[in-house]
């Protein structure tokens, strides 16, 4: 297996200021829009309940290091938009694809996002001209993004603190039970919220990022309208309580995780108000100043795939399911090219400020055991880690997850246009990636 890795080596003395600086841009897709996330979506959405925004940090240690956070409403990012979008900010910018991250809200009342975010059951080359007008559209916006967040920095400091918000479940329990009845299984949560408020020299709040492991799911299919579901209204509730500050919502490993209750209109927003209140508490605190170097280090490795032949797919493609008949075709064509799929590019990032907490981001839908061993590796107040980050590909199950079963250990992957499950491995391969990129930045377990 190759692996590709890039570095930042610490060699230059602390001598100059810390800075920041933030931009936004309103990403909302043009009505009627085609929404991602529910298979059972038919009809495209006709309103808007809450706009979509994008938004960037971008952090400056004065010392030539520089990194940039970009957060967005939408279900996920794919590799085609994030490689376009690094590889013209490294030109304009000079900025190396380590020092970029993406990360998704996972709003499952966003728009469909080209090529293999377009989870709805209609398809046909209306919808795929719709989905791939808004991915270029978006490469565009989230370009300019970048550009405007550097910017606009100016000398800043920066604080870290966690807090406490409790509407997360376990969802896998219920759906279990229905397919192995008299078992039980255990329903891993992690209701931290890890702050990262950035200030300007004059005490003003420039920035507010935080984070929640759980599905931005509270508005179910029925629900046709454009939304940012719970990330999005936590947001909001942040910028009025701090008025000109940018909160930016990072998701974390919340694959198995759901919002409870969910599936009525009021609680998307009663769910974010209390995410923002939490991130509130927090900051009422004593948040930790952090100072110091900016570190940051890019993996990219392979995920195998459990091994599979073209008889499989010949039947799929005959299918009366569309998922799995379009799945079948593109599994033949790669077959009949001689490229059978056998595995995906995942990509393992890390960044850091001087001495403070590490986050990792991770790409897939990550479920919450990968979190839970890396902050009982690091420390639980030491380390954040990020689902959802550069591209969404599929879920990423932890060994646990794939042999109890379910949506979440593979079956699901046909909704990605993925080949079938992963091997047992991919814990090991994540998080021996995971650990390598995080010593890279000089970070070492407790």
């Amino acid at each position: 297996m190759t692996r590709l890795v890039w570095v930042v080596l610490l060699s230059l003395p602390l001598s100059a200021e810390f800075r920041a600086g933030v931009a936004r841009v309103r990403i909302t897709p043009p009505l009627p829009a085609w929404l991602s996330g529910y298979a059972a979506r038919s009809k495209p959405a006709e309103t808007v309940s809450l706009d979509l925004w994008a938004k960037a940090l971008a952090l400056d240690d004065g010392n030539g290091e520089r990194f940039v956070v970009v957060t967005a409403d939408l279900l996920g990012f794919t590799r085609e938009i994030t490689d376009e979008i690094a590889a013209r900010v490294q030109k304009k910018h000079g900025l190396a694809r380590r020092q970029v991250v993406f990360n998704a809200s996972h709003t499952h009342s966003g728009p469909l996002i080209w090529p293999r975010l377009t989870v709805a059951a209609s398809t046909g080359d209306d919808v795929d001209r719709w989905a791939r007008a808004y991915a270029d559209a978006l490469t565009g916006k989230l370009e300019n993004l970048i550009g405007e967040a550097l910017g606009a920095v100016q000398p800043a400091r920066a604080e870290f603190a966690i807090g406490t918000a409790g509407f997360a479940i376990n969802r896998r329990v219920e759906p279990l039970a229905r397919i192995r009845p008299g078992e039980s299984f255990p329903a891993p949560t992690d209701h931290s919220v890890p702050v990262l408020r950035v200030r300007g020299h004059d005490g003003r709040v420039l920035a507010i990022v935080f984070g929640y492991a759980c599905h931005n799911t509270t508005l179910t299919a029925q629900f046709l309208e454009v939304s940012g579901d719970y990330a999005g209204y936590a947001q909001a509730a942040l910028e009025r309580t701090y008025p000109g500050t940018t909160a930016l919502f990072v998701e974390l490993c919340g694959a198995d995780q759901n919002p409870n209750p969910r599936s009525r209109r009021d609680l998307p927003e009663q769910h974010g108000e209390a995410l923002a209140a939490a991130v509130t508490a927090a900051l009422d605190g004593k948040p930790r100043r952090i100072e110091g170097r900016l570190r940051s280090a890019w993996e990219l490795i392979e995920l195998p795939f459990q091994s599979h032949m073209a008889n499989v797919y010949q039947a799929e493609a005959k299918s009366a399911d569309p998922f799995f008949a379009k799945r079948g075709r593109l599994m033949l064509e790669a077959f009949d090219a001689g490229r059978p799929v056998r595995s995906t590019a995942y990509p393992v990032q890390a960044f850091r400020i001087g001495e403070g907490p590490a986050w990792i981001a991770l790409g897939g839908e990550v479920v919450i055991d990968y979190q839970a061993q890396l902050k009982r590796e690091y420390g639980s107040d030491r380390v954040v880690v990020l689902g959802y980050s550069n591209v969404v590909m599929g879920y990423i199950p932890s060994r646990r997850v794939q042999r109890e079963g379910g949506y979440e250990a593979g079956d699901s992957m046909v909704y990605f246009l993925q080949p079938g499950w992963f091997t047992e491995e991919v814990e090991d391969l994540v998080l021996g990636s995971a650990r390598r990129v995080l010593s890279t930045i000089g970070f070492r377990a407790r």
